[in-house]
């Protein structure tokens, strides 16, 4: 994490109306499918604190979701360096018999913009490939995978909430030679609990000073029907020389 920006306004405006009309495709697509109450959506909050040696930062998400697409606004803070960052996004996933395309949108303070695609190809084996760009405007990366980048690997799904996927993403733009490697774990027990487990390996070219980037940490994630909590270990957190610790909780209303 790079922070070294001072916060503005000037894009707030923007953040706003990409997220009403986020919002207003949601509800929308929620009516136009039969449904006739404001229920039918299901929102999520989660509060997380990310930890790292002279870091401290807290990232606040809500998140408005109908069948298989979601809007989101967020706000970032962190300290010592007093950068903050607010952001909205929308996520659609489509699926027919061979192909899952999930695709997003985001626009941020500071006039960022970023997208990607990501695809599953094949039935219950199947491959994945996926292609990331941003316009390259400041942007404090929480995803903590290069945004500016491409995937590729291959996932098996044992059955419906059982699934298990091997993939790599590769920044092919900005610091080529960073790259990401995930073992991707999904366990769920009759829509009551989900667990999640990703273990992911980082390298990449040495920084300025030839110090190694390269690391393994994982991520685990525990959901019911009404809350969840997510910890976790990053290791050379964004390609630098900080460790940082995660934790997440929130709850669906």
């Amino acid at each position: 994490m790079q922070p070294t920006f001072l916060l503005t306004h000037r894009f707030y405006p923007t953040i706003g109306k990409a997220f009403f009309i986020a919002l207003q495709l949601v509800a929308f697509n929620a009516f136009a499918d039969g449904s006739d109450e404001a229920s039918d959506i299901q929102y999520k909050l989660t509060v997380s604190q990310y930890s790292a040696k002279q870091l401290s930062a807290t990232d606040i998400n809500l998140r408005a979701k109908f069948d298989q697409q979601s809007a989101w606004l967020a706000y970032y803070s962190e300290t010592p360096a007093d950068f903050k960052q607010a952001r909205a996004g929308y996520e659609r996933v489509d699926k027919w018999d061979l192909l899952k395309a999930d695709s997003t949108i985001q626009v941020a303070d500071y006039g960022f913009i970023g997208g990607s695609l990501t695809l599953e190809l094949g039935g219950a084996l199947h491959a994945i490939v996926g292609y990331g760009r941003t316009n390259l405007k400041p942007y404090d990366n929480i995803n903590f995978d290069p945004n500016d980048s491409i995937t590729y690997g291959a996932g098996f799904e044992f059955e419906e909430g059982k699934d298990i996927a091997l993939y790599r993403v590769k920044d092919d733009r900005v610091m080529p030679g960073q790259q990401i490697d995930h073992l991707l774990l999904h366990y769920s027990v009759a829509d009551k609990n989900k667990l999640t487990l990703d273990i992911f390996n980082k390298s990449g070219p040495a920084d300025a000073d030839g110090k190694s980037i390269a690391g393994t940490g994982a991520a685990i994630s525990d959901e019911w029907a009404k809350y969840f909590i997510r910890l976790a270990y990053d290791p050379k957190v964004n390609f630098t020389q900080k460790n940082m610790s995660r934790i997440s909780l929130g709850f669906y209303f």
